[in-house]
């Protein structure tokens, strides 16, 4: 299955797809703004997730991607929604693709996670603060809802969300014996609670 070099050519061990440079006076650590490197730090989540299961026996990985496939494909699905929204000013999520192909073809899903991270790197930060109008179905049997919103709210929003089924998927990949990460399923509030409360724990578990 091919695979993206961007997302897997590896450096000490782990995928080169990672956090760019963070040196005091590194162009990427002045430009990333908080939002876009939260939603950036999901995606990591995600590619290392997907990777834990390819390198698992061909049984596991089989059960363990058909599992966490769907998880993965509607935090795509919510990422689209919003950068395809960037053009009109309107983000409809639910007007997700719900492409099928990315819950069963990790290739295709690591593809677009790299091109979906791409994108984001793409945004000025300087414009996160530019309105936006948010559509969707708030309850069963209602019409969607409209609400004002801005592009750094929906970032936030979209990372939070991610993380939150990266706890899921996290579980899902454990119960068929494949080993994750510490941390890798925690929010970043959680985190630094946990260093506020444990300096020396790091924001470990």
């Amino acid at each position: 299955m091919p695979r993206p070099d961007h997302c897997w050519r590896m450096v000490a061990g782990q995928p080169l797809f990672q956090p760019r440079a963070t040196t005091p006076n590194s162009k990427e650590s002045v430009m990333t703004a908080p939002a876009i490197e939260g939603c950036l730090d999901a995606c990591r989540r995600c590619v290392t997730l997907v990777g834990l299961v390819e390198k698992a026996g061909t049984t596991e990985t089989k059960r363990a991607y058909s599992a966490i496939g769907p998880h993965l494909r509607h935090c795509v699905d919510h990422m689209q929604c919003l950068l395809r929204g960037l053009a009109s000013g309107v983000v409809d999520y639910d007007a997700r693709d719900r492409e099928e192909a990315l819950e069963i073809d990790p290739g295709r899903m690591l593809e677009r996670l790299a091109l979906l991270a791409d994108e984001l790197r793409e945004i000025d930060p300087a414009g996160l603060r530019r309105p936006l109008r948010v559509r969707q179905t708030a309850a069963r049997g209602s019409p969607p809802v409209e609400a004002d919103s801005n592009l750094e709210r929906e970032i936030v929003f979209l990372s939070g969300h991610n993380i939150h089924h990266i706890a899921i998927m996290a579980l899902l990949v454990r119960e068929q014996g494949i080993a994750v990460p510490e941390g890798l399923d925690m929010a970043f509030s959680t985190a630094e609670h946990m260093s506020a409360v444990d300096p020396e724990a790091g924001g470990q578990r």
